[in-house]
């Protein structure tokens, strides 16, 4: 029966995704890769690894009669790239940290620069990273070709198609959000080669064939349309199709995101700029939403998880207790804004054990979820309905804790899996055009 593939790259593994044309699902597969530290604050991927993955989930998947392939991955990093395809270093992440100084820098912009931008800086995002290669590897910059977002990396390898779409761009520090294009100005400004930004086209266009090596590399016919595809966090949000202004979208995978929809009724605040920095504003697929993202998530409670030698099943599970007193959980393992790396277990005596450890971890994550949905609420988003969707979303009682935890009632979404449902959506929209 004929299908649409779906190809989600993410933080640590790869998803892929089969789904006929009627939206049942026919296969699904995945792959994990590792992620380096080199240094501390460091976050590096080897692409190269996300390839083999590829291959091995889109096998699992098993797809047949495939008429178009769905594309959506991890925001920020870098991957540098020749013409030719060859990876000259390992992605820089949006973990990452290194590029402190050169996130500073952005203040020397002017006042409308930044208004461009509609964020603030940090150093995770692809305008620093690509500042502090051009400063400490300055050979392997001058060499590349081009610099690519994740996903736009996975479709130079399967078409070699050199290309971006505004969910991505809108994301790197050097788009003008509002204009929806790259802004050169700020480009230049900044010292960056413009000649390194690909064209930007729609999430739902189709950007080229499957070319043949690649397509016998993943067992499909060659020239299968590969669609250009977007961010997953808005691949997660093209396919919650969330119902009316009142709802925001929760996913918490290694990191974790709140989406609130951009609409006209709530184009004012939420459309400006956040003057605080803890909130973003970028482009979906079809507008625009505010983004808190939290990067002490499933990164967290897997340090916890593999510490105390549970299963994620068996974390979970210590939501249903009681809270003890004087223990709490600070989840910040890695830096987040506002917060240095530093956390753990507060107040730990004799009489705590294992599963107390693992309820209070639950709920310092709960906490800092709880502290993002304040700040966007400080930026003119004011949900009262959550979709949530991600790691242990079907889990009742980690839901209920985090609900309690929220003042929000929270309902599950329909797949763990939003963002390769997205890019498959993104697939159907695009055949069907």
């Amino acid at each position: 029966m004929t299908a649409v593939l779906a190809i989600d790259l993410g933080t640590s593994q790869v998803k892929a995704l089969c789904v006929g044309l009627d939206g049942a699902v026919r296969g699904q597969g995945t792959a994990r890769y590792p992620i380096a530290t080199p240094r501390d604050g460091w976050a590096e991927s080897d692409p190269e690894l996300w390839w083999r993955a590829v291959q091995r989930a889109v096998h699992e998947a098993a797809p047949a009669e495939v008429a178009a392939i769905g594309l959506a991955a991890q925001m920020h990093g870098v991957v540098l790239c020749s013409e030719r395809h060859a990876v000259s270093r390992p992605a820089i992440l949006w973990l990452d940290r290194r590029a402190e100084a050169e996130a500073a820098r952005y203040e020397s912009l002017t006042s409308g620069q930044r208004a461009l931008l509609a964020n603030a800086a940090w150093p995770g995002a692809a305008g620093p990273i690509l500042m502090w290669l051009r400063a400490r590897e300055t050979a392997v910059y001058q060499a590349a070709r081009w610099q690519f977002q994740p996903k736009d990396w996975l479709r130079f390898r399967l078409t070699g198609d050199a290309g971006t779409d505004p969910s991505d761009a809108s994301g790197t520090l050097l788009y003008d959000v509002p204009g929806d294009s790259w802004a050169f100005d700020v480009i230049s400004a900044l010292g960056l080669r413009s000649s390194m930004f690909a064209p930007v086209r729609p999430s739902a266009s189709v950007a080229g064939g499957l070319l043949p090596d690649v397509a016998a590399d993943l067992g499909l016919p060659a020239g299968v349309p590969v669609i250009t595809g977007c961010a997953d966090t808005a691949a997660s949000l093209y396919a919650a199709a969330l119902p009316d202004p009142g709802w925001a979208l929760l996913t918490l995978g290694t990191g974790g995101q709140w989406m609130v929809p951009v609409t006209a009724a709530t184009a004012a605040p939420a459309a400006a700029g956040d003057p605080s920095g803890r909130t973003n504003l970028f482009r979906s697929v079809d507008g625009l939403y505010r983004l808190g993202g939290m990067q002490n998530i499933g990164v967290t409670l897997d340090w916890v998880r593999s510490l105390l030698g549970v299963t994620w099943s068996s974390l979970y599970d210590a939501a249903r207790l009681p809270p003890r007193d004087g223990l709490a959980f600070a989840p910040w393992l890695v830096t987040e804004r506002g917060h240095t790396s530093g956390g753990g277990w507060i107040g730990i005596t004799l009489a705590h054990e294992r599963s107390d450890l693992l309820r209070a971890a639950l709920a310092g994550v709960a906490g800092l979820v709880r502290d993002w949905l304040a700040d966007l609420r400080a930026a003119g988003c004011a949900p009262e309905r959550v979709l949530f969707g991600g790691g242990g979303s079907r889990h009742p009682a980690w839901r209920e804790l985090l609900s309690s935890t929220l003042g929000l009632p929270l309902y599950p979404a329909s797949s763990p899996w939003l963002s390769a449902h997205g890019a498959a959506r993104l697939a159907m929209a695009a055949i069907a055009a």
